[in-house]
């Protein structure tokens, strides 16, 4: 049976509504951004946006695929919802705590940090945010109705702040606190409907169940961070090596490699516990829902890069950038749509490594694909510049896609060649 019902369809109009929205708010806000705070400036938000991203990696914790796995399967057991949430949200509010004390402390003693102290300390309210969030819940009963509210609600009072506070050059340090607000007040509103639906209680967290969870998904985890840090450290990297006028460059580029990185995770996200849910039951089906769900995205994301390709001088004069640096940015933005072509392939493979409980040999490929992605960010970028920021990620990528496959090739021929 085709994964393309009206159920479906449906729900995919609805969670890519959301999904638009929070697409569209940072393309809306950064020209107002730009014209009023300066590129520089730019550059400053994007490392402080980058490093809450980075944290939002450590205080998630694994809800976002085990925690989803988990719901998907048990969507009909209220005791096990209800289990898995307590716990979940317990052992987050820990690694909040812990955060939160960790990065004050730097903030105030790390120069580096120090300089633009209020800019990352409003950055942190984002982690916050991210605490409360329940999308990975209802990302698990697939209530895309639900998503696309809190998105489109947060992302509305962000936009709405930014538009009528940001009025002068140092203003720039409000933009993350602006976003930070909004994601507190939608996840709120979600978090408090999704209680009251499933009458969960809240008087009583058990300790021991939040501190399972930070044990047995440690290792797990850990590598969630490296794969933050793989997708949110470079701005921060180059701000160190090249200065915030090359972050800011960085930032307005990543702004539209952003748009397919995003929906990338968004499709990888809604079509996540579906596939579970079917390779639970049925492993040769679940393969064909993969395969159906991700070619048509593939080809899909091909389409909408060359459009990117061909209107980049509409796209670019929308940025509000210098007029003599589009040529500059150009080169690199031709490099730079390579990133999201290759993650296309890489996010379908991801998802055969979670739903195959590849779990160990994801770890060790996550950490050691971070880290070689470190090493050729430091060198390429002192080497050839920006140019070299976007080599260093389609040269990591292209190693990540060589080994997923080369793993789901074993595991495609213990499943009868089904892969």
């Amino acid at each position: 049976m085709s994964v393309f019902n009206k159920k479906k369809i449906k729900d995919f109009i609805i969670y890519g509504f959301g999904q638009a929205v929070n697409l569209a708010s940072p393309l809306l806000v950064m020209p107002l951004v730009i014209g009023v705070c300066g590129q520089d400036s730019f550059g400053k938000i994007g490392v402080g946006f980058s490093l809450a991203l980075i944290l939002n990696g450590f205080i998630d914790y694994g809800s976002y695929i085990n925690g989803v796995k988990a719901i998907s399967i048990n969507r009909d057991n209220h005791e096990v919802l209800e289990a898995h949430f307590k716990a979940i949200y317990f052992s987050k509010f820990l690694l909040l705590l812990f955060v939160l004390v960790l990065f004050s402390l730097l903030f105030v003693t790390v120069p580096f940090f120090a300089r633009e102290k209020q800019l990352f300390f409003f950055s942190l309210l984002i982690v916050v945010g991210q605490f409360i969030n329940p999308i990975w819940f209802f990302q698990g009963i697939e209530n895309f109705k639900w998503i696309s509210f809190v998105n489109v609600l947060s992302k509305g009072i962000y936009i709405a702040l930014v538009v009528f506070f940001i009025k002068g050059r140092t203003d720039y340090t409000y933009v993350n606190l602006f976003l930070g607000i909004g994601s507190i007040i939608g996840n709120c509103i979600g978090l408090i409907w999704l209680i009251r639906k499933y009458s969960f209680s809240i008087g009583s967290f058990s300790l021991s169940s939040a501190v399972a969870i930070l044990k047995e998904e440690f290792s797990f985890s850990a590598s969630q961070v490296f794969l933050s840090l793989y997708q949110f450290f470079p701005i921060i990297l180059i701000s160190y090596i090249g200065g915030d006028f090359m972050a800011g460059q960085y930032r307005v580029i990543d702004q539209v490699i952003m748009l397919f990185k995003t929906y990338l995770n968004m499709f990888f996200y809604f079509v996540y516990a579906n596939i579970c849910f079917e390779l639970n039951k049925n492993v040769q089906k679940g393969i064909l829902a993969w395969k159906q769900y991700n070619g048509a995205n593939f080809i899909l994301i091909s389409i909408l890069l060359l459009l990117v390709y061909f209107n980049l001088d509409l796209i670019l004069g929308y940025t509000k950038i210098d007029i003599n640096q589009v040529a500059e940015i150009t080169s690199y933005i031709t490099i730079a749509l390579f990133v999201p072509l290759l993650t296309a392939i890489s996010q379908p493979l991801r998802q055969l490594m979670f739903a195959f409980n590849k779990n160990k040999i994801y770890i060790n490929i996550t950490i050691l694909t971070t880290l070689l992605n470190l090493l050729l960010l430091v060198v390429l970028i002192k080497a050839i510049g920006l140019k070299g920021a976007f080599a260093s990620i389609i040269m990591t990528e292209t190693v990540i896609i060589f080994l997923y496959a080369k793993i789901l090739h074993k595991v495609g021929k213990l499943e009868n060649g089904m892969i």
